[in-house]
């Protein structure tokens, strides 16, 4: 049986003030800033609404969207399908859910977006370099089936949420090619934050109790 990515990379503000107070003088046109402002919070808790406790449901899951679209897919990998419960802000896609192996509970949830904000700050687009130092870098690993290619690492000082990089435009295949081990840090310095995978803390628990 083929193994879904979410499991094969797995591995062992200011203060406030009246309106027309921010409006006068200050040049900042509220309706752009609104816009700009993320529509919901990623941290090592969680995703917006969504936690360690939070079933894999499309009803549940829905209710805590209303305002979004919010549909459950069948994926393949190998020979293996399995559900994936997708969140999107019309139609461009904000969340990934996948399920555990029963699939009952959230395994991990994908960010697609910068309407997500992160709360260690690091943004979509992000190079590797300016989220590491060379002198200190997290684990990294290549990635498999769909996203063969990237390189997941965990996140600075967060041992839930991982960091999917994908190489810059211009690098071919054999220079971006890993042989089952990431490349070196130096390699990857301007690699770009692709999207962000927060994983359950439950996941660790049940793992460290079996």
């Amino acid at each position: 049986m083929g193994m879904r990515p979410v499991f094969v990379l797995a591995m062992s503000a200011g203060l406030g003030c009246g309106l027309a107070g921010c409006n006068e003088g200050s040049g900042v046109d509220l309706g752009i800033e609104a816009a700009s402002r993320p529509l919901m919070m990623l941290s090592v808790d969680g995703v917006g609404p969504l936690n360690a406790t939070t079933p894999f449901n499309l009803v549940r899951i829905g209710q805590a969207f209303q305002d979004f679209n919010v549909t459950e897919e069948t994926r393949f990998t190998e020979d293996e399908k399995y559900p994936v419960i997708t969140v999107k802000q019309e139609v461009e896609p904000l969340l990934s859910i996948n399920p555990d192996a029963r699939e009952q509970n959230i395994f991990s949830i994908i960010v697609h977006d910068n309407k997500v904000g992160n709360g260690l700050g690091h943004r979509i687009g992000t190079r590797f370099a300016d989220i590491y130092s060379y002198d200190h870098t997290e684990r990294c690993v290549p990635g498999m089936e769909e996203w063969r290619g990237k390189v997941m690492c965990y996140a600075p000082h967060a041992h839930n949420i991982l960091y999917l990089f994908e190489k810059p435009p211009g690098v071919d295949e054999a220079a971006a090619s890993t042989d089952g081990v990431a490349p070196a840090p130096e390699k990857m310095a301007d690699w770009m934050l692709g999207a962000i995978v927060w994983k359950s803390p439950r996941n660790r628990t049940q793992t460290a109790s079996n």
